[in-house]
């Protein structure tokens, strides 16, 4: 049994190194378009207010100036740049999730602590897969490591988002949400709608069930599913299914709250059965990688990448989000329509594979 344990880390997923490089591609552009916030707010604050969580910053009691932020932000920018066209990704990734960290900090400092750290690791852990041997224009010679290495940092993303479920669906349980007393999830709701209006998508529907019974049903509901987590990252294919549940429930928040969890997409899409796509498919997406990131055409790589810098410094466009942003406005429909399309596409998506996987024998 321990021997097993020992062995899960390395033997639990099995991807290509083609699917490696799509997603090292797939993520820094979608960080480039979701990703990357203006901080630059954070120098206004007075030090007086400033009161950090637990890290480096509790040994800080002053603010930098503005300029320093901004320099942040554009560091940002290049260093998923970097990782994009393929040059020397672990170290931009590396560089990347410092100022990631440093800045998020600050702004933590001053209120809420998001939890969107969780779903912009996969930059940092996944450096340490062989996720630039293809399509990239600086591809990195084969390694003795890299057959291990294509399993653990998959592994170790779903190990550390298992834990953060359950750690949220603990503490639900200690905050009293199984108490038949109260229904939480009627609360929240209420907070959302009266106090701060956000009212779109089903909120009338909800607004409209009075049960009681319906409103527990959704508590306990959420509590198993967030705690269940803890046992998933031991089994890939549990695992799976349990993400495609994830997708479900932040579609289901979206629509009763208008909380968007867009950005989780970007963590998912490392987890897709990519083996299970049909293989035409798979060969167009191939085919059209390799004509893209071709090492011959680095030179040209490195021109677009220093035009892409220059627009931002001299312009603020943001390319690759103006070119998705306006993608997705002619389909817009109001309030966060954006993120409801992406998460129902996405939840489809996984629907198609699980039905696909029925047809197979030897899924992983």
């Amino acid at each position: 049994m321990m021997n097993k344990l020992k062995e899960l880390p390395f033997t639990s997923y099995h991807p290509s190194d083609e699917f490696l490089a799509f997603y090292r591609i797939f993520f820094s552009m979608f960080l480039l378009w979701t990703g990357v916030s203006d901080n630059s707010w954070i120098h206004s604050i007075p030090n007086s207010a400033m009161h950090p969580p637990i890290s480096l910053l509790s040994f800080i009691d002053f603010i930098p100036s503005e300029a320093f932020f901004v320099a942040c932000r554009y560091i940002v920018y290049f260093a998923l740049l970097m990782i994009l066209i393929g040059f020397k990704p672990r170290l931009f990734a590396i560089l990347y999730m410092v100022v990631y960290v440093l800045v998020n900090n600050y702004a933590y400092s001053f209120g809420k602590v998001n939890h969107d750290f969780v779903y912009t690791l996969p930059i940092l852990i996944m450096a340490f897969s062989p996720w630039n041997r293809r399509y990239s224009f600086f591809p990195e010679p084969e390694k003795e490591t890299d057959e291990p290495a294509k399993s653990w940092p998959m592994f170790m993303m779903s190990l550390i988002f298992s834990f953060g479920m359950f750690t949220a669906g603990f503490s639900k349980i200690l905050g009293g949400w199984l108490s038949m007393d109260t229904q939480y999830t009627q609360i929240f709701f209420s907070q959302y709608r009266y106090i701060l209006e956000w009212k779109d998508f089903l909120s009338d529907v909800y607004d409209g069930i009075h049960s009681k019974i319906f409103w527990e049903i959704l508590d306990y509901l959420t509590v198993f599913f967030e705690t269940i987590f803890i046992v998933s990252f031991l089994y890939p294919k549990f695992f799976r299914l349990m993400l495609l549940l994830a997708i479900f429930f932040h579609l289901n928040v979206l629509l009763m709250l208008n909380i968007s969890f867009m950005y989780s997409i970007g963590l998912y899409t490392l987890f897709i059965p990519a083996y299970l796509l049909p293989a035409g498919f798979r060969s167009k997406v191939k085919r059209t990688l390799s004509r893209i990131f071709n090492p011959n055409y680095r030179g040209i790589a490195i021109a677009v990448t220093v035009l892409y810098v220059l627009l931002l410094w001299f312009f603020d466009i943001n390319m690759i989000g103006f070119i998705f942003n306006e993608l997705f406005s002619f389909v817009s429909f109001g309030n966060n329509s954006t993120p409801l399309i992406l998460m129902v596409g996405a939840f489809l998506l996984g629907l198609y594979l699980l039905i696909r996987s029925f047809r197979k024998f030897d899924v992983k």
